[in-house]
């Protein structure tokens, strides 16, 4: 695994600055320790947009133009949250840039899982940018429904807590529209979302 430091720096809120000597130290070893221990798994299915009408306006306007769409599940595993226990436990400073590191992965495997889907698509069929759950106004309660319809639970240990949130914690749940408008198309998942205010915002 090569990750980019400018992520890893957008993460840890240095923006466009370099990251400074003992933080790239640190995210060295944040790598080579998960890519030691960790095995990322994924799973998708194609479904009808229908199953999802009417949960939040903004994924509504964000399907506008599909009829159907790819769920998706992408986790670093429990691996990876026991490491991140370990590193808080021993060096706050090792945990925080790991949390970075494993959220930099995280998202180029999904950008990944994403690209190897598009040989498989349709001519005149176009990814649209993913969508999460807790995105807009999607509430994150839809994490359930997620689950279930990828029988996640069973197929790749993925649950969610009492509190609503993903176990493994290191692990995302994304829908892909299919759509038939080529402007759709979007590898850049910031540069669809409102949000102009959020810290971890992607450069364009």
């Amino acid at each position: 695994m090569s990750l980019s430091q400018r992520e890893i720096a957008r993460y840890l809120g240095y923006g466009t600055a370099p990251l400074p000597a003992q933080v790239v130290h640190y995210a060295q070893q944040c790598e080579a320790e998960l890519t030691a221990a960790v095995t990322p798994r994924s799973l998708g299915r194609r479904l009808s947009r229908s199953l999802f009408a009417g949960q939040s306006r903004d994924l509504d306007h964000h399907l506008r133009h599909c009829q159907e769409a790819i769920l998706y599940a992408v986790t670093l595993g429990a691996e990876a949250d026991r490491l991140l226990r370990r590193w808080g436990a021993q060096n706050m400073a090792k945990a925080a840039v790991g949390q970075a590191v494993c959220a930099t992965w995280l998202d180029a495997l999904c950008a990944d899982y994403c690209a190897a889907l598009l040989p498989e698509l349709e001519p005149g069929v176009f990814l649209t940018a993913p969508f999460s759950p807790g995105y807009g106004d999607w509430p994150l309660e839809a994490q359930r429904q997620v689950l279930s319809f990828l029988d996640a639970p069973r197929r790749l240990g993925l649950t969610l807590t009492t509190g609503g949130m993903l176990a493994p914690e290191k692990s995302v749940t994304a829908l892909v529209g299919l759509s038939d408008r080529p402007e759709e198309h979007c590898g850049q998942r910031c540069m669809r979302c409102n949000k102009s205010d959020c810290p971890f915002r992607a450069g364009t």
